[in-house]
Parts: structure tokens; C-alpha cells; sequence
């Protein structure tokens, strides 16, 4: 059928489910695989290093890969959701209950820092990614503060925890987004 003007009219069809939202679920579905893999990572990956939170390179390597592969806001906190839903899981043996909200926290934290200001230099994102991962052991010190939990690495304090912790995660934030940048161009 033509217009008035003898060119054809635009054909307006809707789609009840596009192609776009899809892909956005099946970002979203990998990035939840993403956090249960870092939580495989971590309890499968036997590193005999003893030191609090050396699992923090390898966390904060995931789920910085995920921020600089996906276009999503809060891919961070979209794997901590993965992370902490798979640690419900009866095949992880943590040892204690408040593990699924400490593993909320670093992505929830990495992305509010990063989205917030917005900035992309290598060193802004490893100390962002330092500064989530070691929100672990400040949780954590609350929880022994308010039950009287205690947890093996805060006995004796929490500046060395939080300062490994801090580490780990800006070490592994650093390699995720020096190895995954590269290919998000």
C-alpha cells in the first residue's frame, strides 16, 4: 500500500519478545554462572597459601571480566547474586550461614564505586576492586561483634585481614580488566 507521496509505509510490527531483551537474559544468566563459578573456584581450587582472602584474586578476576565483557550496569552485583545463591548449595561446605551475604557485598560495592564516579584508569579499578573485596572482613567483624561468631582470620585483629583482603581484590580486579579490556574493543 502507498502513501500520498507513492513510497511505501514503514511496516510497524510488534514483537511480544524481542531479540534484544533476550540477549539481556542471556548476559544476565551468564553472568550468574560467572559468581557460581567463582564460588567453584574457591572451594574446589585448593591454594594452600593460609593467607585471608587469597580467594580475592580469583573472585574479583571474575567478576571484573564479567563488568568489562557485559554492557551492564551492575554486572558485578548480578554475579554476587550468582555467588551468593550458590552458596546455599549443599555441595559447598562453608562452614557458616553469613557466607551468602559476604558475597553480596563485594559486587554490589565494586559496581556503586565504579558506576558512581565512572572512571576507567587501571589503577581507579584495582583499588575500587580492593576496596570491594575487603568490605569481607569489616562484614564479617560486625557479625562476630553482634553474635559473638568467631571467624579464625579476625581473632587476632582486622588491619592484616583487611589489608590482604584488599590486596587480593585490587590484584584481581587490576588482571580482569587488563586481560578482558582488551577484548570488550
Amino acid at each position: 500500500m502507498k502513501n500520498t507521496n507513492g513510497n511505501m509505509y514503514q511496516k510497524s510490527t510488534s514483537k511480544a519478545f524481542q531479540i534484544d531483551n533476550t540477549s539481556d537474559l542471556i548476559k544476565i544468566g551468564l553472568l550468574l554462572l560467572l559468581g557460581f563459578f567463582a564460588v567453584v573456584l574457591r572451594e574446589r581450587v585448593n591454594v594452600p597459601l593460609k593467607l585471608p582472602g587469597h580467594h580475592g584474586f580469583e573472585f574479583m578476576l571474575l567478576f571484573m571480566a564479567g563488568k568489562m565483557l557485559s554492557r551492564q550496569r551492575f554486572a558485578m552485583s548480578i554475579s554476587s547474586l550468582g555467588a551468593s545463591a550458590s552458596a546455599f548449595l549443599p555441595i559447598f561446605h562453608f562452614g557458616n550461614a553469613f557466607m551468602p551475604f559476604t558475597f553480596l557485598l563485594p559486587g554490589f560495592i565494586g559496581d556503586l564505586i565504579i558506576n558512581k564516579t565512572g572512571k576507567n584508569s587501571y589503577l581507579y579499578i584495582a583499588v575500587a576492586g580492593g576496596l570491594a573485596y575487603s568490605s569481607i572482613p569489616l562484614v564479617r567483624q560486625g557479625i562476630m561483634m553482634a553474635t559473638g561468631i568467631p571467624f579464625g582470620s579476625l581473632v587476632s585483629g582486622l588491619l592484616y585481614p583487611f589489608a590482604l583482603h584488599f590486596i587480593f581484590g585490587a590484584l584481581g580486579s587490576l588482571a580482569g580488566a587488563a586481560v578482558f579490556g582488551r577484548f570488550k574493543k
